[in-house]
């Protein structure tokens, strides 16, 4: 098992400051195919990976309008996720900033978290907003059932990896 430090940055008194406060989340249905990818990368994350102090791993499944709940007070938040956009299944895209933002599909159920949404919504309380990096994959079914499809399977540890250079 590797072990990830996070270094953060020194006050000019010359004395660590506090670790870093992110989280690692995961968002899908692991009932629903290629949707529960987020889970299983969260879960290789993990078992690769010692996490430092600071960083908190949450799988949040469908938390439709609540996801602005779950991202108040973190630094900094990754979002493993399955993603719409161009490429073959098992394809990982990594997006930060306007990036996601641009590229988000609107929800299309209650239960379908929005990002965009939730950090409009914590802007709009004034409080602040996480830096957040979407590190997700094209799916290549979305249906009831709880195997993952071969090209999406093959890419839960490359998702992993990254999550965990992108706590780096």
């Amino acid at each position: 098992m590797e072990t990830l430090t996070l270094a953060a940055p020194e006050p000019a008194t010359g004395t660590p400051g506090p670790a870093p406060r992110a989280a690692v989340v995961a968002l899908g249905s692991v009932v629903m195919g290629d949707d529960g990818t987020g889970a299983a990368a969260l879960a290789t994350l993990e078992a690769r990976y010692a996490l430092p102090a600071g960083v908190e791993v949450l799988d949040l499944g469908t938390p439709g309008p609540y996801l602005a709940e779950y991202l108040r007070g973190y630094e900094a938040v990754i979002v493993l996720d399955t993603v719409r956009m161009p490429g073959a299944p098992g394809s990982l895209h990594v997006l930060s900033g306007e990036d996601f933002r641009a590229s988000a599909s609107p929800r299309l159920t209650p239960h379908s978290p929005d990002l965009g949404a939730a950090l409009a919504d914590l802007a709009l309380r004034g409080e602040p907003v996480p830096e957040v990096t979407v590190l997700g994959v094209v799916p290549a079914r979305i249906a009831a059932g709880t195997d993952l499809s071969p090209a999406v399977d093959q890419a839960v540890p490359f998702l992993a990896t990254l999550a965990a250079a992108a706590l780096r």
